[in-house]
């Protein structure tokens, strides 16, 4: 069973049943909140491995977790999130928590694990967030050798 918000007040409860939702007004939003506090396109909520990721589309009036106001941030579990003024329970599923690791703790950025980020990606229809892989140093082959003066060729023809 995917993630859902549970409604903490007015309003029904929303059913995370896609990889990508967006959320807000506008008849084109996945999730349509007919309120003058949301924006047309207020926030989008993504599925990232066993957990939410909330990001805040430029609305007026926010979006918060736990009380915090924030551009982009991580749900789990038991958080509230609020959009606009409407209040929400974060629940994930078990499922969703057993799609990584089974515990909360990240993978190394080992062989095995990339191989396993590898077979993920292949798997998927949808696009998956990744972890950022550290920079590695450019090779002796790589570099380019450029002259200290380069000349322009100048053609009179026209």
């Amino acid at each position: 069973m995917p993630a859902k918000l549970v409604a903490l007040g007015d309003g029904p409860s929303i059913l995370l049943d896609k990889p990508i939702m967006l959320l807000g007004r506008n008849a084109e939003c996945d999730v349509q909140i007919n309120s003058r506090k949301i924006s047309r396109r207020h926030c989008c909520i993504a599925q990232v491995q066993d957990f939410l990721v909330v990001r805040d589309l430029g609305s007026t009036n926010g979006v918060r977790i736990n009380g915090v106001r924030v551009v982009e941030g991580r749900l789990r579990t038991g958080d509230e999130l609020t959009i606009g003024n409407h209040r929400y329970r974060v629940s994930i599923s078990d499922s969703l928590s057993d799609s990584s690791t089974g515990s909360g703790s990240r993978p190394s950025q080992s062989s095995s694990a990339a191989g396993k980020i590898d077979a993920m990606l292949e798997s998927c229809d949808e696009p998956v967030a990744l972890e950022p892989r550290p920079a590695s140093p450019p090779s002796p082959s790589s570099s380019k050798i450029l002259p200290d003066q380069i000349n322009l060729r100048t053609d009179s023809k026209s």
